[in-house]
């Protein structure tokens, strides 16, 4: 399990998750990322990115937003980018 931050990284609309096409798309340029925040199409430049996620000790999810991940960097794969469920 991971946490994409809903923010373009082209200029930082919302995104929309289109169920029907398995991706999000942002409505301002027309940037498409896969559902892990993969950037697919548009004028992105880079992938979404993931906050940290953690478990507390009661096992309640618990999200860092001042924590960022950043695929092209290869920090996906860093302990807190994602919980392994």
């Amino acid at each position: 399990m991971y946490v994409i931050e809903a923010k373009c990284t082209h200029l930082g609309c919302t995104p929309n998750w289109l169920a029907a096409e398995g991706k999000f798309k942002c409505p301002c340029h027309g940037s498409g990322f896969t559902p892990d925040g993969l950037n697919i199409e548009g004028p992105a430049p880079r992938p979404l990115e993931r906050f940290k996620v953690a478990l507390d000790e009661n096992g309640q999810i618990i999200v860092d937003e001042g924590i960022r991940f950043r695929g092209e960097r290869g920090e996906w794969d860093k302990p807190g980018a994602f919980l392994k469920v």
